[in-house]
């Protein structure tokens, strides 16, 4: 027994130490982007605020983020749970909701989302895994597609709404950029997404996922070249000014979408921020705008 609560406790260590370091490397290197920019943008009343309060907030948000890094390392073994996909009740006004995960991140990052929308009315949740390293974009985006088709045909949906965190925004764009009219869905919630890519940690760019997230990059490139995707579908961003994986932080904006600035979150922090949340559940209970010819799923045709 005292064994197994010491490895217990040597494993919380571990993640504990490595969160903050990731943090850190996280951080230092969005300062260091920052301070790369030659026009850097104008002082605001945000950062006017005294230089002590600044500081005060920095480390709590800092603080705050690595406890979160923490918690969502620890969940990984929740993300091997199979899921059902069940029919969906004919009183349930709220599509089935996708939920994608975004870069070295697993199926299980939803939890408290998930808690907090099934509390709320919405029942059909599902986590999409798809390749979180090392891999490629648009082969995620495949795997999205699939199972978006199997989704609308096994739960009787003539469309879904999706919920994307990070990179998973990229991957669903992707997707539904290829898929044009018939992907089936209706609303696009995208969370701390670098739409237009990303400056930090440079020394990842081996990965190639990261490379396709560089401002410039071909798949970039070619993504916004091709973006049909906010004239087919409800498009929301929320983002972070405060985010140190997303830099700029406005590099996080998505043309033609509806996007909503928020201020004091991380990265990961977004997943568990009230004021998030209320953005989120708000977005997906309203009326989509009758601008897009929606295709029926299998099971309707």
């Amino acid at each position: 027994m005292a064994t197994i609560v010491r490895v217990v406790v040597d494993l919380l260590i571990a993640v504990i130490v490595g969160s903050v370091i990731f943090n850190v490397l996280a951080y230092g290197s969005a300062a260091l982007a920052r301070r790369r920019r030659r026009n850097p943008p104008a002082v605001d009343d945000h950062e006017r605020v005294p230089w002590p309060a600044r500081v005060v907030g920095w480390l709590w948000a800092f603080g705050v983020e690595c406890a979160v890094t923490a918690l969502l390392t620890l969940t990984l073994p929740l993300s091997f749970r199979r899921q059902r996909i069940r029919a969906r009740e004919s009183g349930n006004p709220c599509r089935p909701v996708i939920l994608l995960h975004g870069y070295a991140q697993h199926t299980a990052n939803f939890f408290w989302l998930v808690r907090r929308l099934r509390r709320d009315g919405w029942l059909h949740l599902y986590s999409v895994r798809h390749t979180p390293i090392g891999g490629d974009i648009g082969r995620s985006a495949d795997q999205l597609g699939q199972a978006i088709e199997r989704i609308r045909l096994e739960s009787c949906a003539a469309e879904v709404d999706i919920i994307a965190h990070s990179m998973g925004g990229l991957v669903a764009r992707a997707f539904l950029c290829k898929a044009g009219p018939v992907a089936g869905v209706a609303r696009l919630i995208t969370l701390g997404t670098p739409h237009q890519g990303t400056e930090v940690l440079r020394w990842l760019g081996r990965d190639p996922m990261v490379a396709q997230m560089r401002p410039g990059s071909p798949f970039l490139c070619q993504l916004i070249a091709d973006d049909v995707v906010p004239g087919l579908t409800d498009c929301t961003s929320i983002y972070s000014a405060d985010d140190a994986l997303v830099v700029p932080a406005t590099n996080a904006y998505y043309p033609g979408a509806y996007n909503i600035e928020v201020r004091g979150l991380g990265h990961m922090s977004l997943l568990f921020s009230r004021r998030v949340y209320e953005l989120v559940r708000e977005n997906l209970a309203a009326e989509v705008p009758p601008r897009r010819a929606v295709a029926p799923s299998m099971s309707a045709r």
